[in-house]
């Protein structure tokens, strides 16, 4: 996966565990196990969604499409977030 898609990755990945989060009200109902089956659901769809998104991304003729996708899903560009860390 290119920087671009871990980054598209790490974004769904804590945009997914937000919502889990937020929904655990609603599935108090389920058990543990339960709930641990949906959580692996739910971020296993958030990596494909990312690893489609980055080859998309990649495909060749669509070099400026990376700008685009990294700002419709407020993504920090790798080199930017490197900076910010430091």
């Amino acid at each position: 996966m290119s920087p671009v898609g871990h980054a598209l990755h790490d974004r769904f990945e804590r945009v997914c565990r937000n919502e889990l989060q937020r929904l655990r009200r609603k599935t108090a109902s389920l058990t543990d196990s339960e709930r641990a089956q949906v959580d692996a659901l739910a971020l296993e769809v958030t990596r494909r969604l990312a690893v489609s998104l980055d080859a998309a991304v990649a495909a060749p003729g669509r070099s400026g499409m990376a700008s685009v996708v990294m700002r419709l899903f407020a993504v920090v560009p790798p080199s930017d977030k490197e900076s910010q860390c430091g």
